[in-house]
């Protein structure tokens, strides 16, 4: 039966209609779970805000793709490769559409063995499970939206935290060597500050879906910080994400999921190391970063210029890294000072990296990586798998011809510290060999040569 002209209309209307839909699940831990974010274990006495999994699903045609954020220091790919082919079989989606990121909140259960903090089997199942559950809700309440971004910034709140210092002023490493250039973290207030070894990157891109009754559906942002923190050391919290994420879906709606993904900032804090700080173990430092935060997000909310049609585009690839493992002579020294089969509850630096020396040596010396594209009209968004530094996510982003650039780490996979070349020059804690620093020192380039490429 040949088509009327109106059922001709809709007909193409439905071909080209932009669909949207979110969801969360809960991925708290119990009581007594150890929890990552430092070198030593802590054990959970309190989950002062829930972790979640926040999913961004968005259609386009026959074609969809999945924006997830999960409150976790990170997550490696063998978890993640597992649960990105259950959700492309469930949700009809081809995997390369499909990112999934770490928030790199300090507060949460380990999904890997992160120092001495040991994964539990029955956690990391329940994180599979729920990843999956949230991907397929938000598809289930896909809806038709229109789909916009813009750019907005905020200076205030990111800090360059590698400090060149005065002469003498840097202590040695935990290998017992004085050959460190700069100082990660140092002292509050220090007499010894010279200046920040490296830049800042304020942007805060907005992308947002919204329904055709005008409430947002799902709002997914970047800021390049790495926590805030300051929040008591044995409480499981989203940190500075996570009350991000609640202040703005309350000023958009009971519907709306926010996610805010991390940007490169491997050597970015949120500390003005010349200036005063509370040291409260509370959460006013997490809550006024947010709330700073939220304020630009918002003003950006009502700039964007929202569209029907959008075409979708997606590239994910395996980059071959190497990695740093330690010699015979630095093997023989940490066995002397751990064993060869170390436990988890050292409290010196140099026992803890003793440790560390022992695991790494067990590493393969070559590792496959993801990196991955993915192309939103004039909006791309690329990824880094490990805690990527400022700048190589400002190489990438001066690379493409896209109006807005969004730089996502611990993407897809948690491959640790990924420092510029001349970082390695200057030292300091991101190099010190680790399992959260065992890349070599050509991966900045090897990474970013691939993203370049891909979103040129």
């Amino acid at each position: 039966m040949p088509l009327t002209r109106r059922r001709l209309l809709l007909s193409l209307a439905s071909s080209n209609t932009l669909r949207a839909g979110a969801a969360t699940a809960n991925i708290s831990p119990v009581l007594g779970a150890s929890l990552a974010g430092g070198m030593t274990d802590r054990k959970c006495t309190d989950v002062h805000d829930e972790l979640l999994v926040r999913c961004a699903a968005l259609e386009s045609g026959s074609t969809r793709m999945l924006l997830a954020t999960i409150d976790s220091c990170m997550v490696p790919r063998s978890i993640l490769d597992k649960v990105r082919a259950r959700i492309a079989t469930e949700n009809a989606i081809a995997p390369e559409f499909i990112l999934m990121s770490s928030t790199h909140t300090h507060s949460a259960p380990p999904a890997m063995h992160l120092f001495q903090s040991m994964p539990d089997p029955k956690y990391i199942e329940l994180l599979e499970t729920r990843l999956a559950d949230a991907a397929r809700m938000a598809f289930a309440r896909l809806r038709p939206a229109r789909i916009g971004s813009a750019m907005g910034s905020e200076p205030s709140l990111v800090n360059n935290r590698r400090f060149y210092m005065r002469d003498g002023a840097i202590p040695a490493d935990p290998f017992g060597k004085r050959a460190d250039k700069v100082q990660m973290n140092p002292n509050l207030q220090s007499p010894d500050l010279l200046n920040p070894a490296g830049p800042i990157d304020p942007d805060h891109p907005v992308l947002a879906a919204i329904g055709h009754d005008g409430r947002l559906i799902w709002v997914y942002a970047n800021y390049a910080l790495h926590y805030a923190g300051y929040n008591p050391g044995t409480h499981a919290s989203a940190d500075y994400f996570g009350a991000w994420s609640r202040r703005i879906e309350t000023a958009a709606n009971s519907d709306c999921v926010a996610l805010l993904s991390n940007g490169c900032s491997g050597n970015i804090n949120a500390i003005a190391y010349a200036a005063r700080y509370p040291t409260r173990n509370d959460y006013a430092f997490i809550d006024r970063v947010a709330a700073v935060l939220a304020i630009e997000t918002l003003r950006v909310l009502k700039t964007i210029d929202y569209t029907d049609t959008l075409s979708l585009k997606a590239k994910l690839e395996h980059i071959e890294i190497k990695t740093r493992r330690p010699v015979a002579d630095e093997i023989r020294e940490a066995v002397k000072r751990v064993g060869e089969n170390p436990g988890n509850d050292y409290k010196d630096r140099a026992d803890i990296y003793a440790r560390e020396t022992i695991f790494l040596s067990k590493y393969p010396a070559k590792i496959e990586v993801p990196v991955q594209t993915l192309i939103l009209g004039s909006t791309a968004i690329a990824t880094f798998p490990g805690e990527t530094f400022v700048e190589l996510g400002q190489i990438v982003k001066k690379a493409g011809p896209h109006k807005i650039t969004i730089t996502v780490s611990i993407a897809n996979d948690a491959c640790g510290y990924i420092p510029t070349a001349e970082a390695f020059d200057l030292g300091g804690y991101e190099t010190w060999r680790a399992k959260s620093a065992f890349v070599e020192r050509d991966t900045a380039a090897k990474l970013t040569s691939a993203l370049r490429n891909s979103v040129a």
